[in-house]
């Protein structure tokens, strides 16, 4: 009796149990566009696999454009963590058909992407009820009505970075606090207008906050420090810098229990 070996190539094993659940994951997304570039069925098999994947980070890819992008348009259905730091060349009508798809997004970062506008949040503001956490560092393209629809269409939010969206202010930031009661970490650096306003609504309605970032929010004084540190009873981190008003007069009390990244000139 004679056995025979038979030979498997790598796309005849399980697509679905083997290797999109043990190799596929271990490969970059460059890693993944190489791969699919190498035949039509490697095409095949990767678009297939690009429907189940639940993150998509291609900040850290500087070659990335919009040909790819429109790759992942077609094919990415179930992303819940997109991440597209500084794609400056990421324009609306690229960006909202694949937040139409990913109904299930918790996490978006669009810090820096500045081909966009304020129009592109509208797919992910209205669909995506399960946001948690929302990057839109240096996004000068923010308005107060994206930030009032936000209100009107979310709930869940967590986790916020507006830095340096400038367009808002106290009146707008006052609103999306009492939206969002459960934030537990909030950046709103470099929004110039921002007054102690602002940091009063934080403390009442912002109790489970941990990490609060104001640097650079030069109208912010003590009296707003002290309110937040006395609420605020989960709080661990308090960035300052460039506050010119912000004294050890708030500041003391708080250096025992926060991280606070002003030193106390005191000392020295």
């Amino acid at each position: 009796m004679t056995s025979e070996t038979v030979e498997v190539t790598f796309l005849q094993l399980s697509w679905d149990d083997i290797l999109f659940q043990h190799v596929l994951p271990f490969l970059t997304l460059k890693d993944c566009f190489n791969l699919r570039s190498t035949s039509k069925q490697c095409k095949e098999f990767v678009d297939s696999y690009f429907t189940i994947i639940k993150k998509v980070d291609i900040a850290v890819f500087k070659k990335f454009n919009g040909p790819a992008f429109k790759v992942l348009i077609e094919n990415c259905f179930s992303v819940r963590h997109l991440n597209l730091t500084y794609c400056n060349w990421l324009d609306d009508k690229l960006l909202k058909p694949l937040l139409y798809n990913s109904k299930h997004l918790s996490y978006v970062n669009l810090s820096g992407c500045l081909g966009l506008t304020s129009a592109c949040l509208q797919p992910l503001i209205v669909s995506c009820k399960d946001l948690r956490s929302l990057t839109l560092k240096n996004c000068h393209w923010v308005t107060v009505d994206s930030i009032t629809a936000l209100t009107f269409h979310q709930n869940n939010l967590e986790e916020v970075d507006l830095t340096s969206c400038w367009d808002l202010g106290d009146e707008s930031l006052i609103t999306f606090l009492q939206t969002f009661r459960r934030l537990r970490v909030l950046c709103i650096s470099n929004i110039y207008s921002v007054t102690d306003e602002t940091m009063f609504a934080i403390a009442y309605y912002s109790q489970y906050l941990e990490h609060l970032n104001v640097s650079g929010c030069w109208r912010i004084k003590d009296d707003g420090v002290r309110m937040v540190g006395e609420c605020c009873h989960n709080l661990q981190s308090l960035l300052i810098k460039d506050c010119r008003y912000i004294t050890e007069s708030s500041l003391g009390r708080l250096r025992n229990h926060i991280f606070i990244d002003k030193p106390d000139i005191s000392y020295y």
